[in-house]
């Protein structure tokens, strides 16, 4: 086949292979892994076929239910666990409600409910007798939980709550799974008993008759539109109008309302409780982005090892692969580089939720600040370096990465929301920096990955090539960002502006460009703990070749602040030909380390990047034999309007 010689590498394939699967999914061996992507692959309906990209709206969200089903018995029939049935999600980068239903729906009961309403629920939800979504956003508030405006009012005659969208901003927005889907939502609300507000909490409400799936009376539901990309999930609006529901739809695992029709606090932590469920959503963003950027890339650095563009001068005869043009390298390999960064920081971020989930099981928040600030920096710089890698893959494929069928437009307007959605990354950013700010202040309480931001300033020093080196200047902008930071704080301060008002009007630009310097010293310092941690040398080497791309090019970012500290003009060109260098030296692995991932065709549903290197006779037949308006010789719209007037 046309790619079979770009195929050796200089590394382990194998080794390679389960060290990366251990990363990204140790719960579930390889083997079962791709046994279970193999019977997969035989369900058409679990497969997404190049016609997607000719639906209509309406037939996308058929599409999408009729995936959701598949999914379902697939399970089913394969009995597969809760880790295993990941592995089918990625047959659809798309999130259709099903998908919500089971991976932000039933964890968030899970985390909520008492154990009597999980014996009540979790059964049905797992068989799929209701259907459900999470339904927290509204039309006037997003990232502002605390804002949030429908109303569950207690009546205590009745042991009921009554729903109510007090205004036009009330109005729960942007819910995936909602529009036309749902049975059921958990939904935010605030508590209100006897007049006092007690602020947002959980329920579980049933918004649509199980018999005739007719909105019940006082629920005003529906879809909110057309959309850039997902158009197969039914993205929905829900509003009430005095909707009771019974005293026990209120999650009561930390709170609830008791005999005497009092509120009780069963846990005084309750409210940051809530919030773990975001963090939760927030670190699957953060866990799964490694999935479209290994897409965008593999579909990016097959087409450019069979395109070929103007003559080779060694070899005039023959054109050139692209993937052999140093400017092509440049676009790939820079991301490449990113992938593997994100693998490697993966199982680091990942022992961070477990520990702080663990001690939350026995009432101890003292982790969640720490792992909210850190999820928080991690969700908003992983998920824009996904989405600008995915865009960097497109444009790399020339005018072919423009066509629906490269599979890269729609992989990139499905991943376009990540960087919104489960908290707008400006904002997480500024929370991040915010706890930064609190550790600057109380230094003895700065935990040791953090402990760089309170060191005493010096110049970097060591080969561009180092780990160390490359770390120290990661940490130096990072240090020397928030240093000016608080002096800007402190000055502010001193002039009577409260704090409040400082953080909304005149520190955000920096505290954003702190926390993306505090983000890239920390991605790579674990980069450099997981090579340290490696056996194989060949994989060791390949990774350190990795490690060195990654650096040189996203120290570029900070240039001007290194400078400014003090790092020469010359330290920086020799960062610059590291970067360089490492581009020839990853060159013959380019196509194995996006291959090791096992994506398959099916799956990349891309006409650009076979596995057997023939894209011309597809791109040809699926344009000419797919698309409907080739189905006639002559467009009917011509006939009737145009063929009159010439």
């Amino acid at each position: 086949m046309a790619l079979d010689s770009e195929r050796n590498t200089t590394f382990n394939k194998d080794a390679l292979r389960l060290l990366l699967h251990n990363k990204i999914m140790p719960t579930v061996s390889l083997e079962r892994l791709r046994e279970i992507r193999e019977k997969a692959k035989k369900v058409p309906d679990l497969l997404v076929s190049f016609e997607k990209y000719h639906m209509t709206r309406e037939q996308s969200i058929n599409n999408a239910i009729k995936h959701g089903l598949a999914w379902k018995a697939f399970m089913d029939k394969e009995n597969l666990n809760r880790d295993e049935r990941r592995v089918v999600l990625g047959f659809n980068t798309e999130l259709s409600g099903h998908m919500l239903h089971y991976e932000f729906f039933l964890p968030s009961l899970e985390l909520q409910a008492s154990q009597e309403q999980k014996e009540k629920w979790v059964q049905k939800i797992e068989n799929l007798e209701i259907l459900g979504c999470y339904a927290q956003t509204e039309l006037g508030h997003g990232s502002n939980v605390r804002g949030i405006e429908i109303e569950a009012r207690y009546d205590e005659k009745t042991q009921e709550f009554v729903f109510h969208s007090p205004t036009i901003t009330a109005t729960k927005w942007w819910i995936g799974g909602l529009g036309v889907v749902s049975t059921h939502a958990l939904l935010v609300a605030r508590l209100i008993i006897k007049g006092q507000d007690y602020g947002p909490h959980a329920f579980v409400i049933q918004i649509r008759d199980l018999a005739t799936h007719e909105p019940l009376p006082g629920v005003d539901v529906g879809d909110i539109g057309p959309k850039i990309g997902l158009h197969g999930n039914d993205n929905g609006y829900l509003r009430f109008e005095y909707f009771r529901q019974p005293k026990d739809s209120m999650l009561n695992r930390f709170a609830k309302i008791n005999a005497n029709d009092e509120y009780e606090i069963i846990d005084p932590n309750a409210m940051k409780i809530l919030y773990l469920s975001l963090i939760r959503a927030r670190s699957s963003l953060i866990f799964d982005a490694w999935y479209p950027i290994t897409i965008a890339l593999t579909i990016s650095i097959r087409y450019s090892l069979i395109r070929e563009q103007f003559p080779d001068p060694e070899n005039p005869k023959k054109e050139k692969k692209i993937l052999d043009y140093q400017i092509q390298r440049y676009k790939l390999f820079r991301m490449l580089g990113r992938l593997y960064a994100i693998i490697c920081a993966r199982p680091f971020i990942k022992s961070l939720y477990t520990q702080a989930e663990e001690k939350l099981n026995n009432s101890d928040v003292s982790d969640l600040a720490f792992l909210h600030c850190i999820v928080s920096l991690y969700k908003s710089y992983v998920t824009f370096n996904a989405l600008e890698a995915i865009e960097e893959c497109r444009r790399s494929c020339g005018g072919h990465g423009y066509m629906m069928l490269s599979g890269l437009p729609s992989l990139y307007a499905e991943y376009l929301p990540s960087v919104t959605y489960d908290g707008d990354n400006s904002i997480l950013a500024l929370q991040s920096a915010r706890y930064f700010m609190s550790l600057l202040r109380k230094p003895k309480q700065m935990p040791e990955t953090l402990e760089y931001l309170s060191e005493n300033p010096s110049i970097p020093q060591g080969d561009a090539h180092c780990p160390i080196f490359h770390q120290k200047c990661f940490e130096l902008a990072a240090r020397n960002r928030f240093r000016r930071l608080v002096v800007r704080e402190r000055a502010l301060l001193s002039q009577g502006k409260k704090k409040d008002i400082i953080w909304n009007s005149d520190l955000q630009v920096e505290a954003i460009e702190a926390c993306e310097a505090a983000y890239y010293a920390s991605i790579h310092g674990y980069f450099v703990k997981s090579i340290l941690a490696i056996q194989d040398q060949s994989i060791k080497n390949t990774f350190e070749n990795l490690r060195q791309i990654f650096a040189a090019s996203e120290l570029e970012r900070f240039n001007g602040e290194l400078a400014r500290a003090g790092i020469t003009g010359e330290t920086l060109d020799r960062i610059k030909a590291v970067q360089l260098e490492g581009f020839d030296k990853i060159r013959p692995d380019a196509l194995g380390l996006v291959e090791i991932f096992e994506v398959d065709d099916e799956v990349l549903n891309s006409v650009i990047a076979k596995k057997n290197g023939l894209i011309y006779q597809d791109m040809l037949r699926t344009s000419k034999y797919l698309n409907p308006l080739n189905k006639e010789r002559v467009f009917p719209g011509v006939k009737k309007q145009l063929k009159p007037k010439i």
